[in-house]
């Protein structure tokens, strides 16, 4: 379930829990009491076995309670038979946007721009891997110069190779998939390689880092079997080396999670 079923769903439950508790006259107070923490508590059971981060979770939780303090603001105004003022309604206008753009951003952040956007607004979409999610803190020990990747980018130009990778499409966290890589050269002839290697690699955790070395199958053919437990966002490196040739590249994976496609 994603983030934006997660945070709307909510805040329709918020809504429903707060006017049953009215019905059963409970105090406005207490209604948004319960209507703000017992989606909340629900969530965190729901996601209890998920990695998230507390940025997430804040924004669950500030969405849900917030939701509950307009429901209640609202029934006291009406018990009262006052109209509101116009100051504490443009403050829950605020709110309500900075929520939304709260959600917004975090889900860019996660999974990235949506397609459409990103083909609007960043330049170069068309001709090269762009990654726009963002992975994650990175170690110390990761944070390292690509100078000899730039060296060789001129090079990997001009070789031309035929590189396909499938398999890694629609992966689910702790499913087996076999991974099926085609390679050949600029004239479609089948290049046996001295070595081909994948690289899977979780930017905000260096211990789930690992790789592993594809095997011939046929001339030009390499395959391996992956499983990636951890569902979210992850970087695949492939590097294969012929003679003095070496050719490197990198894409972003999503994992979904495990049952999903």
């Amino acid at each position: 379930m994603s983030m934006t079923e997660t945070l709307f769903g909510g805040m329709i439950a918020v809504v429903l829990i707060f006017l049953i508790a009215r019905q059963f006259r409970l105090s406005s107070y207490w209604s948004a009491t319960l209507a703000g923490l017992l989606p909340f508590g629900a969530y965190l059971a729901f996601v209890f076995n998920d990695s998230l981060g507390g940025d997430v979770l804040a924004i669950h939780f500030v969405v849900f309670i917030m939701t509950a303090a307009v429901m209640a603001v609202f029934s006291i105004a009406s018990g009262k038979k006052e109209k509101m003022h116009w100051a504490p309604k443009l403050i829950i206008g605020f709110f309500v946007v900075l929520a939304i753009s709260m959600a917004w951003f975090l889900s860019i952040a996660m999974y990235g721009l949506p397609d459409w956007m990103a083909k609007a607004i960043l330049p170069g979409i068309t001709t090269e891997t762009v990654h726009t999610g963002f992975p994650g803190s990175i170690p110390h020990d990761e944070n390292k110069l690509y100078a000899d990747h730039q060296a060789h980018v001129e090079a990997q130009r001009q070789l031309n190779w035929q590189v396909d990778l499938q398999g890694l499409e629609g992966i689910a966290a702790g499913a087996t998939r076999t991974l099926t890589l085609t390679l050949k050269d600029a004239q479609g002839q089948p290049i046996v390689a001295d070595r081909v290697m994948l690289g899977f690699m979780r930017m905000a955790n260096v211990k789930d880092d690992h790789a592993l070395q594809l095997q011939a199958a046929e001339p030009g053919v390499y395959k391996t079997e992956v499983r990636l437990e951890d569902k979210g966002k992850w970087l695949v490196e492939l590097h294969i080396e012929h003679g003095q040739d070496v050719w490197f590249t990198k894409q972003a994976l999503v994992v979904a999670e495990s049952g999903k496609k």
